[in-house]
């Protein structure tokens, strides 16, 4: 029986992504180990297990702070790679970004044969870029790009989440020979616009957003944007699942403006604990702002409202641009609360518009959907070795 080893930093209850590439190799009858960190108790497939490692993950401004807890989970999760692989060693081991170099807990495994794949789920040198406000030319952006460029050559495969994704880590310098594209696509037994209740009054009109909560996906902007329509939609809400640097301003924003009686904020929700709370949404919102690294996001969030049949307001970015043209999305300009609040507005007086919304935007989701992404990532994992895909079978060579 094929033997697969995941590591992520990343707490697995609620990372969509770990658990749909989990569950899809369980499916085919593997062994899978995952190493993560704890999360508070969910539904467990038996083939998984999870070797939780028990610290927060770091969300802040700090750069050595980042650098610290990256290197204890690098240093405990290479260990219990290196003990597993000598009672038995892995046939695979799948190494998932943030960061890039979390490749090098795999190498422990790698010297027992093990394949690794790197699953790059970000572009870091973006997202530093866009959180610590330096240029292409700083010094740390270009030793996160020649980390990327060494993480992907340290792994047998190198997995992009969407083609424009795919372009910029080819554009980097990594060859495209090892580049697969497999989507972020949540899966249809989760998101199903067939769970939805059917559509009625749109009173109270209810806004939601989940996720990570920090500057540049612009939930700062939302606020503002609803502190100018509290006049214009009475019953507007707004519900925000999540956790972030950027939570305690934004907390505190909506106290500077009034918004307690309009805004919940409710913790961060299991992936799988999601749709009863996403079927009390009118509407789903992206407000990211625009940046290098968000130009390069098809957020999960949007995703999942649009398989949901939840119509949504998004900022005008260009990966958003390149899979759901304007029949799908209400788009707004990024950064700005007065386009937004008309976007909001327009959404609430038209019920009909938001039902073309979200039918169009099922449409593509459906194209894009995960049945078709979890055999991409099957064909990739068959590239690397000769395993039966449903039972036991040779290892690797």
């Amino acid at each position: 029986m094929p033997r697969v080893l995941i590591i992520v930093c990343n707490r697995y209850a609620y990372d969509a992504r770990t658990q749909r590439h989990a569950e899809a190799l369980a499916e085919r009858g593997y062994e899978i180990d995952v190493i993560c960190l704890a999360s508070p108790p969910t539904a467990r497939n038996e083939r998984i297990n999870l070797i939780e490692i028990k610290w927060p993950r770091y969300q802040g401004s700090s750069r050595s702070s980042y650098l610290r807890t990256y290197l204890r989970f690098f240093v405990q999760a290479a260990a219990i790679a290196l003990r597993r692989s000598l009672e038995k060693p892995y046939d695979l081991v799948l190494a998932c970004s943030m960061p890039d170099a979390i490749v090098l807990c795999a190498l422990p495994a790698r010297l027992f044969g093990s394949r690794i794949i790197l699953d790059i789920r970000d572009t870091m040198p973006e997202l530093y870029q866009d959180k610590f406000g330096k240029g292409p030319t700083d010094v740390g952006t270009r030793l996160l790009l020649a980390e990327e460029r060494l993480s992907a050559g340290l792994a047998n495969r190198v997995l992009a989440v969407h083609e424009p994704h795919r372009q910029r880590l080819e554009a980097a310098g990594i060859p495209p020979d090892k580049l697969d594209v497999v989507m972020n696509s949540p899966d249809p037994r989760i998101f199903n616009s067939g769970l939805r209740p059917a559509a009625g009054a749109c009173e109270p009109f209810t806004l939601i957003y989940h996720g990570t909560i920090t500057r540049r996906l612009g939930l700062d902007v939302a606020l503002h944007a609803i502190n100018m329509l509290r006049e214009r939609i009475p019953s507007l809400h707004l519900l925000v699942l999540g956790i972030g640097d950027g939570l305690p301003g934004v907390k505190a924003l909506a106290a500077r403006l009034n918004l307690e009686q309009m805004v919940t904020f409710a913790g961060p929700t299991p992936v799988r604990e999601l749709p009863p709370i996403l079927s009390r949404a009118t509407v789903g919102l992206v407000p990211n702002r625009a940046s290098c690294a968000t130009h390069l996001m098809l957020p999960v969030k949007l995703l999942e409202y649009a398989m949901f049949g939840i119509p949504v307001v998004a900022a005008r970015l260009k990966t958003i641009e390149h899979y759901f043209d304007e029949d799908a999305v209400r788009y707004f300009t990024p950064d700005d609360p007065a386009d937004l609040s008309a976007a909001i507005e327009d959404l609430y007086r038209n019920p009909a518009r938001r039902a073309r919304l979200s039918m169009r935007a099922a449409e593509i989701a459906d194209r894009l959907n995960w049945i078709d992404q979890r055999n991409e990532y099957y064909r990739v994992i068959d590239s690397l070795g000769n395993w039966n895909p449903h039972g036991a079978g040779a290892r690797a060579g």
